[in-house]
């Protein structure tokens, strides 16, 4: 008996892990607290519509940003100053969910590559909210 829920344990994991992160998909979780994204990476197929359940654990708002192709920043220094200025040059896609809050983003996915996904709330990414989204290209006959 005891192997066995051993064993369904270790299955119910893999399981997760290949959900969320380690194996194409597109529905995808992820939970902000303050101050990280839990997973930190997913990895999703071009071009696809994707849809992300965002769960805030967190006591403040936080965001989940995917950045624009080659977009990577070091630091909170090298966002623009102003709102427009970050979602039209910066930004793929983007939300907002209130402490608390759950909140499904839907998306297409963008091209093949890895891009960097961040909490863009002044001082979050600079705090270590920061992930990245791997795009896998379509496989052939999908």
């Amino acid at each position: 008996m005891r192997a066995g829920l051993t064993a369904l344990a270790v299955l119910s994991l893999l399981v997760t892990a290949c959900a969320n992160g380690d194996a194409s998909s597109t529905n995808l979780e992820a939970t902000t607290t303050d101050f990280q994204f839990s997973p930190n990476s997913w990895t999703v197929p071009a071009g696809e519509e994707i849809s992300i359940e965002i769960t805030n654990d967190g006591s403040v708002l936080h965001e989940w940003v995917l950045m624009q192709p080659g977009v990577n920043i070091e630091s909170e220094a090298d966002l623009p100053d102003t709102e427009e200025e970050l979602l039209a040059e910066f930004v793929y896609v983007e939300d907002e969910v209130e402490a608390g809050a759950n909140k499904t983003l839907t998306f297409t996915a963008p091209d093949a590559g890895t891009y960097q996904v961040i909490c863009a709330i002044e001082t979050h990414f600079d705090a270590g909210m920061e992930g990245s989204l791997t795009v896998l290209e379509a496989e052939a006959g999908s």
